[in-house]
């Protein structure tokens, strides 16, 4: 899926930019070390709360309008945080959770995405290379909002964010004029992803997963109609 993959990558790179200097940037913004911690966790937190109700809507309408929704709001908020430059810290600390919520739902709806249109016996092979791509985007992410926030201000790092949460979703409005939507009936259900700098998707902890739902990533057959999902020796 061609939004999966582009979008992956854009969201590498804004998730490696804020991970890497969110604490950066909060400090440049005046924050104190405890509001720093705050910030940076919360931003977390927000984003485990919206997996359920994002997940939920990607399963009943088009993933892609959810892609272009969420990068949507996670582009605004980067952007008013960016050019209002709030003094509150209540205030700066709301728009960076408001960021953080949105943003962080992206990465496992653009990888049930490519999923929906993948056969069962080739999951593991698309998470494998969309995590790739994912890693790619985090060491582009902090090598351009580095440079980027020492030529302009701290606030820049949510303009490099807001840049490719826009181009998220400008290219999902695109797409999904191109091809259609695949059916519901047809789709795998939204399964929730760690997004944090890193989000630890091997072929190893698919499988381990594999043994907690009875069925095996790679055939999407159960352990007892054939191989156990994980071998060992």
């Amino acid at each position: 899926s061609p939004v999966s993959c582009l979008g992956i990558l854009l969201v590498g790179i804004a998730n490696g930019a804020y991970g890497t200097l969110g604490a950066v940037f909060g400090a440049g913004a005046g924050l104190s070390d405890t509001s720093i911690a705050v910030m940076m966790s919360a931003t977390i937190f927000a984003g485990a709360l919206m997996q359920l109700p994002a997940g939920r809507l990607s399963d009943r309408i088009d993933r892609r309008y959810v892609l272009a929704a969420m990068s949507g709001i996670a582009a605004v908020a980067g952007l008013l945080i960016f050019l209002i430059h709030p003094t509150s810290a209540a205030l700066l600390i709301g728009l960076v959770v408001l960021y953080g919520a949105v943003a962080n739902t992206l990465y496992p709806i653009a990888v049930a995405h490519a999923n929906d249109f993948a056969a069962a016996e080739d999951f593991v092979k698309v998470s494998g290379g969309l995590l790739l791509l994912y890693g790619i985007g985090t060491v582009i992410g902090p090598t351009i909002g580095g440079p980027v926030m020492s030529v302009i201000t701290p606030h820049a790092l949510f303009l490099v964010t807001a840049v490719a949460h826009l181009l998220i979703t400008v290219y999902a409005i695109i797409r999904s004029r191109i091809r259609a939507a695949v059916p519901a009936s047809d789709r795998d259900a939204y399964t929730t992803i760690p997004t944090g700098t890193s989000p630890m998707l091997t072929p190893q902890s698919m499988s381990l997963a594999d043994r907690g739902t009875g069925k095996s990533s790679e055939t999407g057959k159960s352990p007892e109609s054939g191989d156990p999902a994980v071998k060992f020796g």
